[in-house]
């Protein structure tokens, strides 16, 4: 009996160190950051630490000569300091990790842990077509997710780790549905987000919702002893059912994968985020929520998207559906749409076409928005214009052995380097703002951004920062009245805001 005891102690001791130094690891990141130490090693002396010039050297916030972006900044580090790079002896991707700590610099992304401060500017915010003011309409509870805007003024919002409430036209928020699936509380805190097994994630209207009354919610479903783990594993899932009051009722499960491919990685990187295109074929995002050689792999749900009927049958037509007799009965590949995603935080349809694009989170450097296409390779983990948050190149892909080449992917419509941490994301549709129609409006976590892209014939024609410094933007919405919804995270709460035009 001692000897059990002392492996049980053995074994505490050990899991109590390993959870400290992983909670150390994760919490000192950001001031460990080896781009950041290489120039403040190397290069404040003549730029300052905080890149405001000094005399020996130039302000590195204002206007440069030779360019901002982070390919002209690398050519930049690469003709006018050759010898710095030899003498401190740079690995390769350590320019462009410079290249990209400046460039953030210069557009002032904050930390992840800065960036729960949030700020809701007051008076007349100024853009290219259409100025406006930002109003609060009511402060949320914790962990705000998603929204979807009722024809009737109302608001549905789900927070990950409380559950699905209405806020009604006049800005209060009611009490929890009853009888939605169950949102867990969560596991800890870091760095300003929660760890969570078993989140609520997205929710969206049917399309024909005036005449049906469908909601659809996707959550990350928990078992535990009832799927044979010792611990808890989740796994996205997609319900739907409708509002009587404030209870859920008709309730339906419309996707879900075997438990078999339930694990036990948090749901920060569930994504869950859910579309419907023109035909009425819903869609949903699943984000690496397992090691990374499974998301080439058709037969596992992960850093995919995967497509539906709106009733939960899978139509025929999926590019990597097979018959019942020929697949295996755990694989969820019938559903696949896409494939090599990282963490697809964003998915919204086009109301002119009803194509599905997608927002990407990539690592440092590399976050993307791209159109959807059927069967189509996304590239990650091969194939990336981030880097590591070592500051080295990603080797994942070949690690894996992944052998496919760059003209086999689909490349991103949008490039975002350096990576704002992109969200969720909407078309601009309604008589409000006019001069916006049909553009996309974006969200993004650590910049704390709102942008407004325009795409034309398949390329940009327009990208604004419509406003800065808001606070964690989860979600992007237009609401029946015209207006635009933007719901905010920040610490243990979070706000849900609308955008006025001016005039």
């Amino acid at each position: 009996m001692r000897w059990l005891v002392r492996i049980v102690v053995g074994l505490l001791i050990t899991g109590i160190f390993a959870v400290g130094a992983g909670f150390w690891y994760v919490i000192t990141r950001d001031a460990r950051e080896p781009s950041m130490l290489a120039f403040r090693s190397d290069c404040a002396s003549c730029h300052g630490e905080d890149l405001k010039g000094t005399d020996r050297g130039p302000n590195l916030l204002v206007q440069l000569t030779s360019g901002d972006s982070a390919e002209e900044l690398i050519q930049s580090i690469a003709r006018y300091h050759p010898e710095l790079v030899a003498e401190a002896e740079y690995p390769e991707p350590m320019v462009k990790a410079l290249a990209l700590y400046i460039s953030e610099q210069r557009q002032e992304i904050p930390s992840t842990a800065d960036s729960h401060i949030h700020t809701i500017p007051e008076g007349v915010v100024e853009s290219r077509h259409h100025n406006f003011t930002i109003e609060l309409v009511t402060e949320v509870g914790k962990g705000p997710y998603s929204i979807a805007p009722l024809p009737d003024g109302r608001i549905l919002l789900v927070e990950k780790v409380r559950g699905l409430s209405v806020i009604d036209t006049s800005g209060q928020q009611g009490e929890l549905v009853e009888g939605t699936p169950r949102a867990w509380s969560e596991i800890a805190k870091v760095r300003g987000s929660f760890a969570v097994l078993g989140a609520m994630l997205d929710v969206e209207l049917h399309p024909d919702y005036a005449t049906n009354g469908w909601i659809y919610m996707s959550h990350s479903d928990r078992c535990q002893f009832d799927c044979g783990s010792p611990w808890p594993v989740t796994m996205v899932r997609v319900v739907r059912g409708r509002l009587d009051g404030n209870r859920w009722v008709d309730a339906e499960v419309i996707w879900s994968v075997d438990k078999d491919k339930y694990t036990v990685v948090p749901d920060t990187v569930a994504s869950g985020r859910l579309a419907f295109d023109h035909e009425g074929y819903g869609y949903v995002t699943v984000g690496g929520k397992s090691t990374y050689d499974n998301l080439h792999v058709m037969d596992t749900p992960y850093g995919k998207i995967h497509r539906f009927r709106d009733d939960g049958a899978i139509p025929t037509d999926n590019p990597f559906w097979q018959a019942e007799h020929l697949r295996d009965p755990a694989s969820s590949r019938n559903t696949v749409w896409s494939y090599g995603h990282r963490t697809a935080q964003g998915l919204t349809s086009d109301p002119r076409t009803g194509d599905i694009w997608a927002t990407e989170m990539g690592p440092r450097g590399g976050d993307e928005i791209n159109l959807i296409r059927r069967g189509g390779n996304y590239g990650w983990p091969l194939y990336t214009e981030g880097l590591d948050y070592n500051a080295e190149y990603i080797s994942i892909g070949q690690d894996l052995g992944l052998d496919f080449a760059f003209s086999e992917t689909i490349p991103p419509v949008v490039d975002f380097t350096p990576a704002p941490s992109l969200s969720n994301l909407s078309f601009h549709e309604g008589g409000k703002f006019p001069n916006w129609q049909n553009d996309l409006l974006v969200g993004s976590l650590r910049a704390q951004t709102l942008f407004r892209v325009r795409i034309e014939g398949g390329e940009v024609v327009e990208k604004e920062k419509l406003v800065t410094k808001l606070g964690r933007i989860r979600d992007v919405e237009m609401g029946s009245d015209g207006f635009v919804y933007v719901l905010i995270e920040h610490d243990e709460t979070g706000s849900l805001l609308r955008l006025v035009p001016t005039s």
